[in-house]
């Protein structure tokens, strides 16, 4: 079992918003492509008239935030995640969202729902962190009817590869180069394990990438990577304090610092029975 998806370190990542949020505020303020990753992921969802919805690993519920006036009115949509807390923060930014008609705690390698029951099914950044992926999927396209969709976000190996340097040049003993979830499941072996459970398995992938200006987002977003990255047994107080400077320094000289990005997603029919 790797970090990304040890049980004891995922519990630690999300038991609420707390890191994701950190990271999300990275992306969203030094992205390049100012359309938005939550604004394109919700492009490619097809949610027609009367269509039963589910997503696993819903977070904090940004994908639906950011577009909730864009739900079709006649649609339900149950939203689920192992994390109470993230369940917690999803229902308060989603207050109001009428066609969210539940929020569920739910593991998707044990889906508590019938057979062929939803149109469209969700699992965005989050396959990764699941210990037994084929049966994770096997349990979506049981749920999903003959005609439904599958959707699944997730990154590539190359994601955020300027980081990892980043990371080991200010501090070697930093293993942040053993952390990557797109070896459990990325855009460069994905197909291979959905195509075992969909006939039809599509890529679609977002192209962005980060120009950081200020210190403070960026750090925060290395911090927030603790448990998966060995970042508590390094980064004292007087250690962070020299990881700003050593950032502001690279901004100050460089003018900003880039970061490649890649992810994308997944979309899969034809679910095999």
């Amino acid at each position: 079992m790797s970090r990304a998806n040890d049980r004891e370190i995922v519990n630690l990542q999300y038991n609420s918003d707390k890191n994701l949020h950190a990271r999300q505020a990275l992306h969203r303020g030094f992205s390049t492509n100012k359309y938005g990753w939550e604004n394109w992921v919700f492009d490619q969802y097809v949610l027609n008239p009367n269509y039963k919805v589910i997503e696993f690993g819903c977070g904090n519920g940004s994908i639906w935030s950011h577009n909730k006036n864009k739900l079709p009115k006649n649609i339900e949509i149950i939203l689920t995640d192992l994390s109470e807390g993230m369940l917690k923060t999803a229902k308060n930014n989603l207050s109001g969202v009428e066609q969210i008609i539940n929020f569920s705690t739910m593991d998707i390698q044990g889906i508590e729902c019938d057979d062929n029951y939803f149109d469209c099914t969700i699992a965005n950044h989050m396959l990764y962190h699941v210990p037994n992926r084929d049966l994770a999927i096997s349990e979506v396209a049981r749920i999903l009817k003959p005609e439904g969709t599958f959707y699944a976000t997730t990154n590539s190996s190359y994601n955020m590869s300027g980081l990892r340097d980043l990371v080991r040049n200010f501090d070697s003993r930093l293993d942040y180069s053993s952390f990557s979830v797109a070896k459990e499941f990325g855009l460069e072996n994905g197909t291979e394990q959905l195509t075992k459970h969909f006939d039809s398995v599509e890529k679609a992938v977002y192209e962005d990438s980060l120009h950081i200006t200020e210190a403070k987002p960026l750090a925060d977003y290395v911090m927030s990577l603790e448990g998966h990255v060995n970042i508590h047994d390094i980064m004292t107080e007087s250690r962070i304090k020299d990881f700003h400077e050593y950032l502001d320094e690279m901004i100050s000289r460089d003018g900003s610092i880039d970061i490649p990005k890649r992810s994308g997603m997944f979309i899969c029919k034809k679910p095999k029975k």
